[in-house]
């Protein structure tokens, strides 16, 4: 592939002075930067199809961009020309395999890039994650090759400067030296420009004016960290936060985005479950999160019923942000288990010191590790909060919307068989529940993982001594699930109760003139 080994481990770990071989350093780890973006483009094309806004004018930072993007264009073209030139034909420098894909990959990624500067100023998509990680891994990435390059460099000045009487040509490994230093510098310059975001629209669906979440003007690095809401904490600290001092509502979080997703699905499910020719919209009953549909022209012998669960539309309309989430959720479990390895491997490297010298780097590595894992897991569990809250939200918004559109067209005898009570709970209660329900629901399978990786864990460190804890969860099971039957046995009586005490309350307010007139307030103030 390129001349020479594409893992030493000689060199790389059981040595004083680490260093990965010239193969590894233009193989992997350029191309694993590359593979990373051509399997997440997708989320790009996602991007523009799914902004509400359109044409941001060209700026400084755009013209920027693909101003170095084509720079880093020209370079790997000139890198494949150069390769053929001086290693084709009769050329004494053989001719690798590396030297012709190495560019063609790398241009192939720098050209989809440039693609989409225009394409993403043409759907007005001010910043992508996906380009700011793909720069962000390729300029670490290229870090050990700066230091390989600049020894190789120094080691080619010495022989030029030895005395000795025919010295080598080195045209090739000089070129070679030039290029890939004016290509790290593009690439940090990449960098450095993907962390902010592109300028306003021109055209947007909704009005953003000045008391607009800075969320949406904020870039990658600015959304993963939070910085954009340092104002609104600052201001929190300084003064009592009031209404005023709130940011408007995300557009894509707003019910006129949200609800005709979830209509649309919803009107589906419903048109499979009520199989009628008639436009008259079915009468419904709420209970225990279905709507059960009656068919008004069913036979004289009796209706036919039709039962249209909420759940399938909830998932065709969020399923895909809630599905994202739940992958981060398991990087984030990873993650919190990769640690206590990285410890234990710090510690026996602590412990291998008083017998065998280990090199000093491996405890930097390790202890560099650590924090880089930790970090990383903090970074992508607020994401995944961030995106569970945000789905929650928008269930609750469908689904009060879709609860309160029902109320109001809904017939005065289907009105008798539902109290205001009943609605008005579905609304503020139900509503929520489904909402503090979403954040948690990946411990469905995120607990067993936990528990199944912390016992193979403990397993390897103290043995059978393991099965007490594991007899414990399992004895604890059968508890759990009494008290959670206990729980719902008393929420059901509480929302009965409650239903009682909103429809109690609405006579109330509705025939206040006469309990007045006839002093009977403190007798229904005891029955509220």
């Amino acid at each position: 592939l390129c001349g020479s080994h594409f893992w030493d481990s000689t060199e790389t770990w059981y040595t004083t002075d680490p260093d990965f071989t010239p193969c590894f350093e233009q193989t992997a780890l350029v191309w694993t930067p590359c593979a990373f973006y051509w399997v997440f483009v997708i989320f790009d094309f996602y991007y523009l199809k799914a902004s509400l806004d359109r044409n941001i004018p060209w700026n400084k930072l755009s013209v920027s961009k693909a101003l170095v993007n084509l720079g880093l264009l020209v370079i790997t073209a000139l890198d494949l020309i150069m390769a053929l030139i001086k290693k084709g034909g009769d050329s004494e420098l053989p001719l690798y395999d590396l030297d012709v894909w190495g560019p063609i990959i790398k241009f192939a990624t720098f050209l989809l890039i440039f693609i989409f500067i225009p394409l993403n100023r043409k759907y007005g998509v001010q910043t992508t994650g996906c380009q700011f990680l793909f720069w962000f891994l390729l300029t670490v990435l290229s870090i050990p090759r700066c230091r390989t390059e600049v020894r190789l460099d120094a080691d080619r000045q010495d022989i030029l400067n030895s005395d000795q009487p025919t010295k080598p040509d080195f045209s090739w490994e000089e070129y070679q030296f030039a290029s890939f230093f004016i290509f790290f510098t593009f690439t940090c310059i990449m960098l450095i420009l993907n962390c902010f975001a592109d300028g306003m629209p021109k055209q947007t669906k909704y009005q953003r004016g000045e008391n607009e979440i800075p969320e949406l003007s904020a870039g990658f690095l600015s959304r993963i960290t939070y910085q954009w809401f340092d104002s609104m904490a600052l201001k929190g600290y300084r003064n009592p936060l009031e209404e005023k001092d709130l940011w408007d509502l995300r557009p894509q979080d707003s019910c006129s985005e949200v609800m005709p997703i979830f209509a649309h699905h919803w009107n589906q499910k419903v048109r499979k479950n009520y199989k009628s020719k008639a436009r008259m919209e079915p009468k419904a009953q709420f209970s225990n999160g279905n709507v059960t549909f009656e068919n008004p022209h069913g036979d004289k012998n009796g209706r036919k019923k039709g039962m249209a669960s909420i759940m399938p539309p909830i998932y065709k309309s969020f399923g895909g942000v809630f599905l994202f989430g739940a992958l981060m959720k398991l990087f984030t479990d990873v993650l919190t288990f990769a640690q206590p390895q990285v410890l234990s491997l710090i510690i026996t490297f602590v412990e291998a010191q008083e017998t065998v010298a280990e090199p000093e780097w491996k405890g930097i590595l390790y202890a560099v590790l650590l924090f880089v894992l930790a970090a990383a897991q903090t970074f992508i569990l607020g994401q995944y909060f961030h995106r569970m809250f945000i789905v929650g939200l928008r269930i609750r918004t469908a689904l009060i919307n879709a609860i309160y559109r029902k109320a109001l067209r809904i017939s005065n005898s289907t009105k008798k068989e539902s109290t205001v009570g009943e609605i008005v709970n579905l609304m503020a209660v139900d509503a929520q529940r489904f909402m503090e329900l979403t954040t948690y629901l990946n411990m469905i399978w995120s607990a067993p993982l936990q528990i199944g990786l912390a016992l193979y864990f403990l397993w390897q460190q103290l043995g059978p001594s393991v099965l007490a804890g594991l007899a414990v969860m399992i004895i604890l099971i059968p508890v759990n699930g009494v008290i959670a039957s206990r729980i719902k046995t008393y929420q059901i009586r509480q929302m009965k109760y409650k239903d009682e005490r909103v429809k109690l309350m609405n006579e109330v307010l509705s025939g206040i003139k006469v309990l007045k007139l006839y002093a009977w307030e403190p007798s229904f103030e005891k029955q509220v």
